[in-house]
């Protein structure tokens, strides 16, 4: 019997002994990576993190704006008027309808946009002025030959929406003072030019043409071809005149034309504003339509940053001889003045060869004090 539980404690023993071993080599093989580590820093390697933000996509106008909201909102713009005006209501009458535009980078400068609708904006009882060249130049010519002429050649045309023909003598003789330039205003609803007289027209009436809309529409008249033509394209011609502000209204129609007429004046006007607007769809903010004294109903809005538009310019076009002219100044001694074609005068100095010696000299100079340091250093 002893022998028996000897050989158990033996077989025990056994079994316990490699287990103790396994035991002391883990506690020996920290031990050594504890001094490897202490002895070798491990360089720790972090890689950064890498944000994609997903590019957002704004939409243009052209895109946004379709048939059916325009109805909606021209339904939601007539609603508006008949809850305000209970008595009288708006659009019985003939009230100009606005469309308003707001940019998003200010322009710098003013000028003219020139859009062509697909319907006429004009009321039905409008008054239209077409102011026409002298047949004959001079200061003691009369004027009314001109105008026999120019409202029979309209008369063979079959062209009945222009009342009165104004030529451009009798415009100055007869419209030199304000009060009846403020007459000539009020009197007609649609005033167009002919383009070869538009510059001087517009010197003679004066900024206050211009605050005021269907006023000083260019038409390009050629006798000899389809009068009637060119001056349905005027009644059709609408201008936009953009402030160094950020907002700006164009005429799209009124309320006596139809729903679908003025419908089709607004998405016109939205496919041109791509290429004709300054810095084209992305440089507008929103869009909207609105009365002369009511809330405005939007058509189109972005959240467009202002840092994805690129720089505006507004191209102006200039005529074929357009040629300035420069000379010596006798009144400013030392200065050219150059003239351009609009009548705009610019003042250039003139460097004389003491102020270009001294030019020299300082460079020279500056150049020495530059070799100086170099040396210095």
């Amino acid at each position: 019997m002893k022998n028996n539980k000897s050989i158990a404690v033996k077989a025990r023993q056994k079994k316990i002994t490699p287990i103790k071993t396994e035991k002391m080599k883990s506690k020996g093989s920290k031990k050594v990576l504890k001094q490897k580590l202490s002895k070798s820093p491990s360089k720790v390697t972090t890689t950064p993190i890498v944000t994609v933000q997903k590019k957002i996509k704004y939409m243009t106008p052209s895109k946004v704006v379709t048939e059916n909201l325009v109805t909606a909102c021209l339904n939601a713009l007539e609603k508006l008027t008949t809850l305000s005006n209970k008595k009288n209501t708006i659009f019985g009458d003939e009230t100009q309808i606005f469309m308003e535009i707001r940019c998003i980078k200010i322009l710098k400068s003013k000028g003219n946009v020139k859009f062509t609708l697909p319907n006429s904006t004009m009321a039905s009882s409008g008054e239209v002025c077409l102011i026409t060249p002298d047949l004959k130049k001079g200061k003691k010519v009369d004027h009314e030959p001109t105008v026999d002429h120019w409202e029979e050649i309209l008369r063979k045309a079959g062209v009945t929406a222009v009342k009165t023909v104004l030529p451009m003598r009798q415009l100055r003789v007869e419209y030199d003072q304000y009060e009846l330039k403020r007459r000539l205003l009020t009197q007609h609803d649609f005033i167009m030019v002919d383009t070869r007289v538009l510059n001087h027209v517009s010197h003679v009436l004066g900024k206050m043409f211009f605050k005021k809309h269907n006023m000083l529409i260019p038409v390009k008249i050629n006798e000899k071809k389809d009068v009637k033509k060119n001056i349905d394209v005027g009644l059709r011609t609408v201008m936009l005149r953009l402030n160094e502000g950020q907002t700006s209204t164009i005429l799209v129609g009124n309320t006596a034309m139809q729903q679908s007429l003025i419908n089709e004046n607004i998405l016109a006007i939205v496919r041109q504003l791509k290429e004709k607007f300054p810095g084209g769809e992305n440089n507008i903010r929103s869009l909207s339509i609105k009365l002369p004294l009511s809330l405005s109903i939007p058509l189109y809005l972005t959240l467009r940053p202002s840092g994805s538009v690129k720089t505006i310019k507004i191209k102006k076009t200039k005529p074929k001889n357009y040629k300035d002219y420069e000379d010596e100044l006798t009144t400013h001694i030392g200065y050219n003045v150059r003239v351009a074609p609009d009548g705009t005068v610019h003042l250039k100095r003139k460097l004389n060869q003491s102020d270009a010696s001294d030019i020299e000299d300082q460079e020279s100079s500056e150049n020495e004090d530059g070799e100086d340091k170099k040396d210095q250093e």
